[in-house]
């Protein structure tokens, strides 16, 4: 080989070199940068969250309901499994003593939900405008709430702000109007699942009162057996002569932030958008239905992995009816999987909460400071949820 080959040999070598660090050092420079501007950036693999977490809200406190408000009934994700429903919707606002504004597009069909997505835009859109509407409740749950989030406009909600009352898929809905203008939003049973006087007088008193709302107490009580993964049976009746009240916490302590949560899988879908509600120093509570163990285990986990469980103060667990594990017999119940998780995170976590979308189930106010202690089985209000 000559002199001049070897040369230039000896000059590729030393002009890639040259290039691999200068590469090398734009990358590690541009790593900086990108690190001053998210400095809560943490390394992947550590379970903590790997984009900056959000703070949270100011909030604003809807007015309290009075006698003849008009509320608007709406089906912004499943349409009603019959007309009835819709009628029953309507006398159970009216047994409230407002009047209620069924949306023109609740029994259109579209698949699974209630019209196409510009439809039950438009109605949300409707009662959004309308300054005579002080609240929106949802008559159904079911699929597609979710395709409505980045269609909204929030602001103008935030400038008009209205109470909002739904669970289930419509938490999407809660969630966001929290998570983009710091409104106090309610979680309770959508319409065609209140079947209780508790769920009714609990909702109602939620909406108009301006007390600080009754406290939350766990209980397994009337919860279904299928709670812990056994079965699809109810549990005893209220009227066996021996009852015992119980809670359970997996990780016993005290923990006081806002209130914050509701289904488990409208949440998890939320994660990495701009809807994603903040999570720092919350109290999280937590329901699902009719939903597999396995299932709940990856929503939940992706909140760890999301750094979501990092940021919280403690988990109240509510009610998971239907949930079980299915097609296969799997001892491990959602107490173990979820307390499994909060013993290695060290917080607060009790189980058996009247929260969710079971007759029993209590509204939850996202938003408002409350007081919880796992031990105890308990969520005390410190501030009201209603201006």
């Amino acid at each position: 080989m000559s002199a001049d080959s070897n040369l230039s040999r000896r000059m590729l070598i030393s002009s890639g070199t040259k290039a691999l660090l200068s590469a090398t050092l734009f990358a590690k420079g541009m790593e900086k940068m990108a690190q001053a501007k998210n400095p809560n950036k943490q390394e992947s693999g550590t379970g903590t969250a790997t984009v900056a977490p959000k703070t949270q809200q100011n909030i604003i406190k809807p007015g309290a309901l009075k006698p003849q408000d008009r509320i608007a009934l709406l089906c912004p994700a499943g349409r009603p499994h019959n007309p009835s429903s819709v009628n029953r919707a309507v006398a159970i606002v009216e047994e409230m003593g407002f009047k209620p504004v069924v949306g023109k597009n609740t029994l259109k069909i579209f698949g699974a939900m209630a019209g196409t997505d510009e439809e039950r835009l438009s109605d949300f859109e409707e009662a959004l405008n309308d300054d005579s509407i002080a609240g929106i409740f949802c008559i159904t749950g079911g699929y597609g709430a979710l395709h409505l989030v980045d269609k909204i406009d929030w602001m103008k909600l935030k400038a008009n702000p209205k109470t909002i009352v739904g669970s289930d898929d419509n938490c999407h809905l809660l969630l966001a109007a929290y998570a983009k203008t710091g409104l106090v939003t309610f979680h309770a049973p959508n319409m065609d699942r209140i079947v209780s006087q508790q769920s009714f007088d609990s909702l109602k008193t939620a909406v108009t009162s301006k007390n600080l709302l009754g406290q939350v107490k766990s209980s397994y009580w009337n919860i279904d057996d299928s709670f812990d993964g056994t079965s699809q049976k109810k549990a005893r009746s209220a009227e066996d002569k021996w009852q015992v009240n119980y809670s359970y916490a997996a990780v016993e302590g005290q923990a006081e932030g806002p209130l914050m949560g509701g289904n488990l899988t409208a949440l998890g879908s939320l994660m990495g958008t701009p809807y994603q509600p903040p999570f720092r120093n919350a109290v999280l509570f937590l329901e699902d239905i009719n939903e597999d163990h396995g299932v709940l285990d990856r929503w939940f986990t992706n909140l760890y992995l999301a750094g979501a469980l990092g940021e919280i103060s403690g988990v109240a667990l509510g009610d998971f009816e239907n949930c079980r594990t299915k097609d296969c017999f799997n001892m491990y119940s959602l107490e173990d999987l979820f307390g499994d998780r909060m013993k290695q995170q060290n917080k607060p976590c009790s189980f058996g909460m009247p929260l969710g979308q079971s007759a029993r189930s209590l509204t939850a106010a996202i938003g408002v400071k409350v007081r919880f202690d796992a031990g105890k089985g308990t969520i005390e209000y410190l501030e009201t949820a209603v201006s």
